[in-house]
C-alpha cells in the first residue's frame, strides 16, 4: 500500500478540472479519494437539511464517477485532524492533496492538519479564478471596494481549464482501507421535505451548457424577475441557478468563466455582449467575498465595519419568527421566504428585498438573517451569503448606503407586477387582483387568513434612519 497519496474533498465535488485531484494524480501514486463527514459541521447552527440533501446526492454521484475507475469513494465520520492521519497511517500515503477553502474554521483545521501530519499538505486554489493574494491594490493590500477590484480582475490573465485523462490506474483500490457507506439524511441528523434538483458534475455542465447557449444573452435585463421553479425541467428565465453546483464544487469558476467566454464571442449583438459581461460580474462578486472573507476573517462574526458594532438592534424574536415563516403582510416578502422554506432557493432581487425588510424595517440584526439562510438554502455560501447580508444591512464593503431602505410595496410593483410570483407562494392572496396584490390590506373587506402589516414602513423607515444617525452622530463626538 506504499507511495499512496491522498485527495481529500470538501467542495469540490467533481473530477474534470479539480486542481488538486489533478495535481495528485500527476504524482504518478494512486490517488485514495477520500471524504470526511465532521460532526463539527454537521451541528453547526449554519448548516441546514436542504444543503445536507444536496451533499449526499453530490457525493452519491462524484462515488459513481469513481466507481468507474476503481473502488468508488473513501467516506469516513469524524474529526479530520483524527480521520486523516488515521489514514494516512494505515495507507503509508506520501502526501495530501487538498482544494482550500477560505472560511476562518476551515483556514485553522486546514492549518492544524499541517502541522500534525509528517507528510506535505498540497493545497490549491481550486475555488476561484483569482486567489485572495493574486488581486490586490498598488500597496499590496486587499480591495475592500468591488469596482476596482472587478477593474484590477478583468485585467489579470485567467487560468485555464485543467484537462486530464483520467483511467483506473490513477486511483487506489481502497484494499485494507476501511471505509462507511454514505449515511441517509436522518442519520446525519436532519430532515427536509424540499426536494432536491437533479445534481452531480454531468448535471453542472449540462445546466451550464443550456444557460450560456441562449439564456446569458438576456440576463441583464432578466436577472430581477423572480422566477417559482429555478430547477424545472423548463427551465424560466431570470437567473442561470448555477449557484448550488457552485456550492458544492460541481461546477469549477473555469469553467464558468470560458464558457461565458465562449458565448461573448458569439454573442450576436453589443446588447447581447454586455449580458454576457453582467454575468461574469456575478462571477467577480462571487470571488470578491471570498477574498474578503480570506482577508478580513472577522467579517464571519461581526461587522466589517466596526463602527456599526454601536447600532442598536431589536431583539424582537416574535418579529423575527414571524419574517421566517412568511407572515409579515408584505406580500413579497412572504413570498419569497415561504419559497426558500419550500424550493430550498430564492431569486437574488428576492434575497436583497427581505433582507431589507430584516434589518431595516424590523431594525433586527443581520447576523439572524444571514444564519437562517444558511440553514435554509441550497446555495447557502460563508462568502457570499455574509457580503450579501452586510451590503443589506449596510455594515459592510460596499455597503449600501444606510439612508437607501427599500420599499417591499414598490419594489412588488415593479418586480412582481402582476402578482404570479405572490399567488403562488401565498395562497391567502390568490383571489386578491393585481390592484391590490401588492398591498391587500388597502382593500376594503382585506383577505382573511392573511396577516396586516407587522409594521408600517414609513415609520419603520424613520425608526432605522435614527438608529443610523445616532451611530454616526457617535462617531463625529469620537473625533471631536
Amino acid at each position: 500500500m506504499s507511495g499512496a497519496v491522498i485527495h481529500w474533498f470538501r467542495r469540490d465535488l467533481r473530477l474534470g478540472d479539480n486542481l488538486a485531484l489533478h495535481e495528485a494524480i500527476k504524482s504518478g501514486a494512486p490517488v485514495i479519494p477520500v471524504f470526511v463527514f465532521d460532526p463539527a459541521i454537521l451541528k453547526s447552527e449554519r448548516s441546514g437539511a436542504p444543503r445536507m440533501a444536496l451533499l449526499l446526492k453530490a457525493l452519491d454521484a462524484l462515488d459513481g464517477e469513481l466507481r468507474g475507475y476503481g473502488k468508488g469513494l473513501l467516506v469516513r465520520t469524524g474529526d479530520p485532524l483524527d480521520v486523516l492521519p488515521s489514514l494516512v497511517a494505515e495507507s503509508r500515503a506520501q502526501a495530501v492533496f487538498l482544494n482550500r477553502d477560505y472560511s476562518p474554521f476551515a483556514v485553522r483545521r486546514d492549518n492544524a492538519l499541517a502541522e500534525r501530519l509528517p507528510i506535505p499538505v498540497h493545497a490549491f486554489d481550486d475555488a476561484m479564478l483569482m486567489p485572495p493574494s493574486h488581486i490586490v491594490k498598488s500597496d499590496g493590500r486587499p480591495y475592500t471596494v468591488y469596482t476596482p477590484y472587478k477593474n484590477n480582475w478583468r485585467k489579470q490573465q485567467k487560468p485555464s481549464i485543467s484537462t486530464l485523462e483520467l483511467n483506473s490506474s490513477h486511483f487506489h483500490n481502497l484494499t485494507g482501507l476501511n471505509g462507511q457507506d454514505l449515511p441517509t439524511l436522518a442519520e446525519l441528523g436532519f430532515k427536509s421535505s424540499v426536494e432536491t434538483p437533479q445534481v452531480g458534475e454531468a448535471a453542472a455542465l449540462q445546466k451550464l451548457d443550456a444557460f450560456v447557449a441562449q439564456d446569458i444573452f438576456t440576463y441583464r435585463e432578466d436577472r430581477n424577475r423572480l422566477p417559482i421553479d429555478p430547477f424545472a425541467a423548463e427551465r424560466p428565465v431570470g437567473s442561470s441557478f448555477l449557484s448550488p453546483y457552485f456550492r458544492l464544487g460541481m461546477l469549477s469558476p473555469r469553467q464558468a468563466y470560458w464558457a461565458a467566454r465562449e458565448a461573448y464571442e458569439r454573442a450576436p449583438n453589443e446588447t447581447s455582449r454586455e449580458s454576457v459581461s453582467t454575468w461574469v460580474d456575478e462571477l467577480i462578486w462571487r470571488e470578491f467575498y471570498m477574498q474578503i472573507l480570506a482577508n478580513f476573517p472577522h467579517v464571519n462574526t461581526d461587522n466589517f465595519r466596526p463602527e456599526y458594532n454601536a447600532l442598536d438592534w431589536r431583539h424582537a424574536p416574535e418579529e423575527l419568527q414571524a419574517w421566517q415563516e412568511g407572515q409579515t403582510g408584505y406580500p413579497i416578502v412572504d413570498a419569497a421566504m415561504r419559497q426558500m422554506n419550500t424550493v430550498g432557493w430564492m431569486p437574488n432581487r428576492a434575497r436583497m428585498i427581505v433582507a431589507s425588510f430584516l434589518c431595516k424595517d424590523l431594525l433586527i440584526h443581520w447576523k439572524e438573517g444571514e444564519r437562517y439562510f444558511m440553514q435554509r438554502l441550497f446555495d447557502g455560501d460563508p462568502a457570499a451569503n455574509n457580503g450579501g447580508w452586510q451590503w443589506a444591512a449596510g455594515t459592510g464593503t460596499d455597503a449600501q448606503p444606510y439612508f437607501r431602505i427599500f420599499n417591499p410595496v414598490s419594489q412588488s410593483q415593479k418586480f412582481d407586477p402582476d402578482g404570479t410570483y405572490i399567488r403562488h407562494f401565498v395562497p391567502e392572496l390568490q383571489a386578491v387582483s393585481a390592484k391590490f396584490i401588492h398591498a391587500p390590506w388597502e382593500m376594503d373587506s382585506p383577505p382573511k387568513g392573511y396577516p396586516a402589516p407587522m409594521v408600517d414602513h414609513s415609520a419603520a423607515r424613520e425608526r432605522t434612519l435614527a438608529a443610523f444617525k445616532a451611530v454616526k452622530a457617535g462617531e463625529a463626538e469620537a473625533h471631536y
